[in-house]
């Protein structure tokens, strides 16, 4: 079968290794591309930072670097990214929605005033969030994603069913015209599997 992975960096050898010992072809395709915004980073009013991903991370990393607070990730993933850039951790979360994890973080941590930075559209419920555990959240926007362009012809042309990996919202719609009620989708994140919802009742 052939295997989409749609995240904007590669996947690594062993997850080409993996695949061909099943049978399986692995295609990287972005669903997704981003830009910086530019925007000034300035945390000295913050007792934590909260990174939605590693774009935000490498983004950021200098910023962060000199920082003293908390340190959130959003996943393991996340946190690798921090860790290979000497910055440490304090807490990771599960990638099943940063609402579901803020509780666990702040047990840990009992911060009051977070600089959460990720991309300009989060699937997160920043408000809800900041009132159900009554904390202070100010969003950096570091960057912003938009659908990278993929060959039409190539994939109007391929032969289902394939399977999927999505790792956002944003990357399931960028790329829902070519899935087919036959393929097989992996959804990572919450945004993945909300999105998916309404993609799978048209299929």
């Amino acid at each position: 079968m052939l295997v989409i992975d749609t995240k904007m960096t590669p996947p690594n050898a062993e997850a080409f290794s993996r695949e061909a010992l099943a049978g399986n072809e692995l295609w990287h395709v972005p669903a997704l591309q981003y830009r910086p915004t530019g925007i000034p980073l300035e945390l000295s009013d913050f007792d934590a930072a909260f990174l939605g991903s590693p774009r935000a991370v490498n983004l950021s990393k200098e910023v962060l670097k000199n920082f003293s607070g908390v340190i959130f990730a959003a996943g393991v993933q996340t946190a690798q990214c921090l860790l290979q850039s000497g910055i440490s951790v304090s807490v990771a979360g599960s990638e099943n929605g940063a609402g579901k994890d803020f509780p666990g973080f702040l047990k840990k941590h009992p911060v009051k005033k977070v600089a959460w930075i990720s991309a300009s559209q989060t699937a997160a419920d920043l408000r809800a969030i900041s009132e159900e555990n009554q904390i202070e959240i100010c969003h950096f926007p570091v960057y912003e994603t938009s659908p990278a362009p993929v060959d039409e012809e190539k994939f109007k042309a391929l032969t289902h069913p394939v399977a999927w990996h999505f790792y956002s919202g944003k990357a399931v719609l960028a790329l829902e015209r070519f899935i087919q009620k036959s393929d097989v989708v992996h959804l990572h994140g919450a945004s993945a599997e909300k999105a998916f919802k309404s993609v799978k009742a048209s299929l």
